[in-house]
């Protein structure tokens, strides 16, 4: 979901912006693309009561390297919680998991809009660079949830 800031400007412009932004008395419409790529603390599951909701009647779905737990919900603001047990590796390694699971929440908020996600990672996930686990996983998950949270593959 992109939002678009339009902005005047007058005044003196810098020197890179070509002709074509320039109207007659050195005014500019400049077009900003805001895409929301933080990982904030609305975008995180942080309530005791919001997690045992999620991982008791959310949906949940399996893929190789990760599972899923998802609960839709009214609010658009999507949430994340991430899940990396001790089997997963030692400290260094599943703090790089949840930095690329994270990482790939961030880039891809656009497709849990209205959901409550639980990632649980897999061991065989800490074999991945954290590019590959944020793409991993997006991925998965796109194979699994259909938008209705049920699994599209029986």
């Amino acid at each position: 979901m992109a939002t678009i800031f339009v902005r005047r400007i007058f005044g003196r412009l810098p020197w890179r912006w070509g002709p074509g932004q320039l109207r007659q008395g050195g005014q500019a419409d400049i077009v900003l693309w805001a895409m929301d790529f933080s990982f904030g603390r609305e975008n995180r599951l942080t309530r005791q009561r919001d997690i045992e909701r999620l991982l008791h009647e959310g949906r949940r779905l399996e893929g190789k390297l990760f599972a899923f737990r998802v609960l839709r919900k009214d609010d658009p603001t999507p949430r994340l919680l991430v899940v990396v047990g001790k089997r997963v590796g030692k400290a260094v390694v599943r703090n790089r998991v949840k930095r690329g699971i994270r990482e790939g929440f961030r880039l891809n908020k656009e497709l849990f809009m209205h959901l409550d996600v639980a990632v649980i990672a897999r061991p065989e996930a800490s074999q991945l660079r954290p590019g590959e686990i944020a793409r991993e996983w997006v991925r998965e998950f796109q194979e699994v949830y259909d938008g209705t949270g049920n699994a599209s593959h029986p």
